[in-house]
């Protein structure tokens, strides 16, 4: 220190802008309010799985029905194919047999007997006239005639028989023969109704799946703009805190000065010193050495550190020629007081650099 001045503290305060400072207390108060732990969890109200359109309840209906549809047709088809592959037995084709042929058999057969007795009654004529009724000839005539009536009703009556068999073994066959078509036309039906069944149970589904998706993407556009309102107070914070983040940061620096009358004494001094300062050498220096406030120098250049990285100046105070080195007192704040003139001075004890005149 220098002259023994009296110290004066100097207290050296830095603000934001008003605006700036305002909008950042916003912007901690609207986090502060959306981080409090007090806001209750907001659940999502609306629905965010779409139900089963009707079309696919129609659907899944018809398909537990449909997976039973062909069991009717399918038994069916079994059955009639099992009976078209059975053999024809004798009960069969007596059911086919004409509950007539007895009756027309009979008929033919008394017809063949009425014709013999016209037949038996010609001979019996011719014999009485020839005188020959009641011989041997007549006899052997009239047995012969018999027989051949038997025989005769026997063939009518086997070939009536037969023809009825055939014909009720034919009908028992084509019986056969149906069932057996039938059998398979059932089974066509079985697999043409799981088909067509099938096919529409799919449009049906397509449909239906075509209106739930539609359904869900409007589930799901209410769900995401439900997130984005809730996002939205922390993405506004963050978009206006990077902002302010992004902007420069101006700031004022406020110290006390000296008067204006002050710093004219003591620059109207400088003129007048300088001739001390050249008579008393160190004295002198020493004052303007303690006198370090970087309003009262002129060619202030940077010229070097010292081992603690302070700055090192050389510099000429104003109305002088004469050339010094030294530092600036608002850099070395630990080392610096204000004088009661309001400018700075320092002391250079607390220093690792040496005031000195260099000329």
């Amino acid at each position: 220190m220098c002259f023994g001045s009296k110290v004066v503290d100097t207290t050296t305060k830095q603000e934001l802008p008003q605006w700036l400072e305002d909008e950042a207390k916003r912007i901690t108060q609207q986090t502060a309010g959306i981080t409090d732990m007090g806001v209750p969890y907001v659940p999502y109200g609306g629905e965010r799985l779409a139900p089963l359109t009707t079309e696919q309840q129609l659907a899944r209906q018809g398909a537990v029905q449909q997976s039973q549809a062909y069991r009717p047709d399918l038994q069916t088809s079994r059955a009639y194919t099992t009976m078209g592959a059975a053999p024809i037995t004798e009960g069969d084709i007596s059911r086919y047999e004409s509950p007539y042929t007895q009756a027309v058999m009979q008929t033919t057969l008394d017809e063949l007997g009425r014709r013999q007795q016209i037949s038996d009654q010609r001979l019996s004529d011719q014999a009485v006239k020839s005188g020959a009724y009641g011989g041997a000839r007549y006899g052997v005539q009239q047995a012969e005639s018999q027989r051949n009536l038997r025989d005769v009703q026997a063939k009518t009556a086997a070939d009536i028989q037969s023809r009825a068999y055939q014909q009720a073994l034919a009908a028992a066959q084509a019986e056969r023969q149906r069932q057996g078509a039938a059998g398979q036309q059932y089974g066509q039906i079985a697999g043409q109704e799981m088909q067509l069944g099938g096919q529409g149970l799919s449009g049906l589904y397509q449909a239906g799946q075509l209106g739930q998706t539609q359904g869900q993407a409007g589930r799901d556009i209410a769900y995401e703009d439900f997130q984005r309102q809730q996002q939205f107070p922390y993405a506004q914070t963050q978009y206006a805190a990077g902002i302010l983040g992004g902007m420069p940061q101006p700031m004022t620096t406020y110290q006390q000065t000296p008067t204006q009358g002050t710093g004219s004494r003591l620059l109207g001094l400088g003129a007048g010193l300088m001739g001390g300062i050249a008579q008393g050498g160190g004295t002198m220096g020493g004052f303007f050495g303690g006198m370090s406030d970087v309003r009262l120098k002129d060619n202030v250049k940077l010229v070097g550190k010292s081992p603690s990285d302070i700055n090192i100046y050389s510099f000429n105070y104003k109305g002088s020629k004469d050339k010094y080195e030294g530092v600036l007192a608002h850099e070395v704040p630990w080392a610096s007081h204000t004088h009661d003139n309001g400018y700075l001075m320092v002391d250079y004890s607390k220093l690792d650099v040496d005031f000195r005149r260099l000329n």
